[in-house]
């Protein structure tokens, strides 16, 4: 009889043990899938941060500032500069 004991505890034991390690491979999965998404927008956003400072490079020439400045803002170079130096 204490052998039937000791024998369904190791059996329980070991039956835990394997559902225990089948959940854990599985959480392990899951999480898996869930990095590699976020990895995925991480290098989609890395993309668009390269666009963005291309975009913003380009904006920022002197020839397209003044480009905007004469064709929207209707600026011009003025016809006669005077310098006032202070002392």
């Amino acid at each position: 009889m204490d052998n039937r004991i000791w024998m369904s505890l190791l059996l329980t034991l070991v039956l835990g043990s394997a559902l225990t390690v089948i959940y854990v491979k599985h959480q392990s999965r899951v999480l898996f899938a869930e990095l590699r998404g976020i990895q995925k927008q991480q290098d989609q956003q890395v993309i668009q941060w390269g666009r963005l400072q291309l975009q913003n490079t380009t904006l920022a020439t002197h020839s397209n500032v003044e480009s905007r400045a004469r064709h929207d803002l209707q600026m011009r170079i003025p016809d006669k500069v005077e310098l006032v130096r202070l002392q």
